[in-house]
């Protein structure tokens, strides 16, 4: 078992790079099809590469820029979103979904967002989960190395101890909000309305109560949570604060 295990070991590490190279030449496929205008052609390698699980900015720059030339400006803003979570392409993500919006014939009222909801956004945007669990385990770190120090130090034992204890809190804290956005990220999802029109149910049933309407474009955060269990619906908040059920074939979530 051993051996047959170090011999699959092996092999994936040689064909991996192979594997690499290979995507890399289907993309770079696809972009010489897309600067000569044959967007079809172009979507269909990239939707290739997209479904062997294969992410990056510029790929999704680039299906948005072809949905853009397809006339669906619904999908092009879902990409267009999608790139501009990744630094390399993130400039040219939101100037591409500037103009993607002014295309839009209606546009959702937009609720301000709560100042938590702001401040935990603005720590996943800068820090990340990761970062945030780093920071708080360097915290970690230097507390133990202060208390130690006590030990050493004893006239300045209680000054050392305090601080310790300060940054013990601190790498709590951070430690917590790691926590917190890492559990907002796996709850939450965003979503754009990629159809021309959609109804926003009170339940996921067709046959209940409608609390809006959705149209093109329209951004919504998706609750994956509350989601589950109801085949082919998300649970949605708009942007103008309201809830409701929408049918899963008329959105785009990541």
């Amino acid at each position: 078992m051993k051996t047959q295990f170090s011999i699959g070991f092996i092999l994936l590490m040689v064909s991996f790079p192979a594997l690499l190279f290979a995507q890399q030449n289907r993309f770079d496929e696809a972009t010489d099809l897309l600067e000569d205008s044959q967007y079809r052609e172009a979507l269909e390698i990239y939707q290739e590469i997209e479904n062997q699980g294969y992410e990056s900015g510029a790929l999704w720059l680039n299906m948005g820029i072809i949905y853009t030339q397809l006339d669906s400006p619904g999908m092009a803003k879902f990409y267009f979103l999608r790139s501009s979570t990744y630094p390399e392409t993130k400039q040219l993500a939101n100037e591409s979904l500037d103009y993607v919006d002014s295309r839009f014939s209606r546009r959702s009222a937009v609720l301000p967002a709560l100042p938590w909801e702001s401040f935990f956004e603005s720590l996943n945007n800068s820090i990340g989960v990761r970062g945030l669990f780093l920071i708080g385990l360097f915290f970690l770190n230097t507390a133990a190395a202060l208390f130690i120090a006590s030990w050493f130090y004893h006239k300045q034992g209680s000054l050392l101890r305090n601080t310790g204890t300060a940054v013990i809190i601190a790498s709590a804290l951070f430690m917590i909000a790691g926590g917190y956005v890492d559990y907002l990220n796996d709850r939450f999802g965003t979503g754009v309305m990629v159809q021309e029109r959609t109804q926003v149910y009170q339940q996921p049933d067709t046959e209940s109560n409608t609390v809006s309407t959705a149209f093109e474009g329209y951004k919504v955060q998706v609750d994956h949570h509350k989601s589950k269990g109801s085949d082919g619906w998300h649970y949605v908040r708009l942007e103008n604060g309201l809830f409701g059920w929408i049918d899963g074939e008329n959105i785009r979530v990541f």
